[in-house]
């Protein structure tokens, strides 16, 4: 049960022609090559959901989420979270 630090990157994807809109969150280690997977996320809930999952409290996965859907893009820095977490999350393969 090791401890891995990174950020997590998360980009709203508009959807396009046979893709319905989502967002992914991708894990992105500090140090190391990690076989790194993204996860999407349906709507805004899921999204808030996935966050409270990944052991953030709920105003601040909130607060994550809403960036997230007004800006496109943005990193969550030095997250640091058991590797058994990120493999049940499917963040790590």
């Amino acid at each position: 049960m090791a401890k891995l630090m990174g950020n997590l990157r998360i980009t709203a994807n508009p959807g396009s022609e046979g893709v319905r809109p989502h967002f992914e969150v991708v894990f992105v280690p500090y140090a190391g090559r990690l076989n790194t997977r993204p996860v999407k996320a349906n709507s805004y809930d899921d999204l808030v959901s996935l966050l409270m999952e990944l052991k953030f409290g709920e105003d601040d996965a909130t607060r994550w989420a809403g960036k997230a859907r007004s800006q496109g893009v943005i990193l969550i820095n030095s997250c640091e979270r058991t590797d058994t977490l990120l493999r049940e999350k499917g963040l790590l393969a």
